[in-house]
C-alpha cells in the first residue's frame, strides 16, 4: 500500500464532510475505506486531519445524533478496524456492559480528559458514541468525562469475547481473548488509556509499562508474548503489568507511532530522539550477524562511532552508526 507523509489533498474538509458528517462513518470505518483505496493511514492521523478541518463532532452534536436516531439491530456495523479499536479501548480505560436482557451491550469509559474521551468515542460513531461530563469528587478536577455508545448485538459478541466466566472469581471478568488484535491502532489506544512513561534524568533510565494488573497472570504473559511477536522486547513484571524493556522502547514507538494523536497525552511521547531510534550494541551485532567482541573492539578504538548518554554510558547505535558498521563489513574490517 502507498505510504505518504502528508495527505492534504486526500483528507480534505470536503472528504470529512461527506464521510464523517453526512455518512456518519466512524474513524475505523474511514480507515477501512481508505485501505480499500490503497492508502494505509493510521486512525490517529485521520483524527488529526479531522480536527485540523474542524469537523470533529462536538458533545452536543454527538448527543443529538444519539437521541434522534436508533440503530437497526438486524444490521451489523462491525468490521476489522472496529474490532481493533474495541480491543485497544478495552485493553486500556474502556469496558463493555451488556443490557439486562442479555440481548445487546454497549461500550463505556470514564476518563480525565475530554479530548481523550471524544477521541475514543469518535471511533465508535457507528454505534452512536457520545460523551458527557459527570461530577466525581475522586478526580482531582472534581469531574470526569464519561463516554458510551448505544446498545447493539454486535457489541454483545465483543462482550462475550472479552468477559469469559473466570472460575477463580466466580463471575464473568474482563480478560484478553485469544484472538485479541495487537495492531498499531489497538496498542496506541491501550498505551493512551493505561500506559505510562517514567524518565529518570539523573539515573539516565526510562521505564514504559502497560497496566494489566486486573488480568490473570497467564493472560498478561499471553499479552507480553503477543507484543514480542511484533518485535517489542517486554515481560510481565512482579506487579502483573507488561513492562517494555529499554531495548524494546524504539520498536514500541516504531509500532504505534512517535507522536500522540491527542495533545493531552503529548507527555507520553516526550522521549529524546536517541531513545526512540538507537539500538544496543548486542542487538546490532545480532542484527548484522557479526561477532559481538569484534564490534566492541572496533567501537573501543574509534573505528565505529556510537552514542553514549553519559561518560560511562553504554554505547548506543543510531541509524547512521549502523550504516558505518555495514561499510566496514563490506571491506572486511567487521565480521
Amino acid at each position: 500500500m502507498r505510504e505518504q507523509p502528508h495527505y492534504e489533498s486526500l483528507l480534505t474538509e470536503a472528504f470529512f464532510k461527506v464521510h464523517y458528517i453526512k455518512e456518519k462513518l466512524s474513524l475505523p470505518s474511514i480507515q477501512n475505506l481508505l485501505k480499500k483505496q490503497g492508502f494505509n493511514i493510521s486512525i490517529g492521523c485521520i483524527y488529526t486531519y479531522a480536527k485540523k478541518h474542524g469537523v470533529v463532532r462536538s458533545v452536543s452534536e454527538a448527543r443529538q445524533q444519539h437521541q434522534n436516531s436508533s440503530l437497526d439491530w438486524s444490521k451489523s456495523q462491525i468490521n476489522e478496524p472496529l474490532i481493533e479499536a474495541i480491543d485497544g479501548f478495552v485493553l486500556g480505560d474502556g469496558g463493555i456492559r451488556q443490557n439486562t436482557h442479555g440481548t445487546a451491550a454497549k461500550l463505556r469509559c470514564g476518563v480525565e480528559h475530554l479530548e481523550f474521551c471524544s477521541y475514543q468515542m469518535s471511533m465508535f460513531s457507528a454505534y452512536q458514541g457520545i460523551w458527557t461530563k459527570t461530577n466525581d469528587p475522586s478526580m482531582n478536577q472534581g469531574f470526569r468525562w464519561d463516554g458510551r455508545t448505544t446498545h447493539h448485538p454486535d457489541l454483545l459478541k465483543q462482550y462475550l469475547r472479552w468477559y469469559p466466566f473466570v472460575e477463580s472469581k466466580g463471575k464473568r471478568d474482563k480478560q484478553p481473548p485469544d484472538d485479541v488484535r495487537i495492531t498499531p491502532t489497538s496498542v496506541m489506544l491501550w498505551y493512551l488509556g493505561d500506559g505510562s512513561l517514567i524518565i529518570d534524568e539523573e539515573a539516565n533510565t526510562v521505564m514504559l509499562r502497560l497496566s494489566t494488573d486486573s488480568f490473570l497472570p497467564e493472560r498478561v504473559e499471553f499479552l507480553a508474548g503477543k507484543l514480542r511477536e511484533k518485535g517489542i522486547a517486554c515481560h510481565r513484571n512482579n506487579d502483573n503489568r507488561v513492562m517494555v524493556d529499554a531495548r524494546g522502547i524504539p520498536a514500541f514507538f516504531d509500532f504505534i507511532g512517535k507522536e500522540s494523536p491527542i495533545r493531552c497525552y503529548d507527555y507520553k511521547f516526550k522521549l529524546p530522539e536517541w531513545r526512540m531510534s538507537s539500538k544496543r550494541m548486542r542487538d546490532v551485532a545480532k542484527e548484522l550477524g557479526v561477532d559481538y567482541q569484534r564490534l566492541a573492539y572496533m567501537v573501543k578504538i574509534g573505528r565505529i562511532p556510537c552514542l553514549r548518554a553519559s561518560d560511562k554510558g553504554k554505547p548506543r547505535f543510531l541509524p547512521e552508526h549502523v550504516e558505518a558498521c555495514k561499510s566496514l563489513m563490506k571491506d572486511g574490517s567487521l565480521y
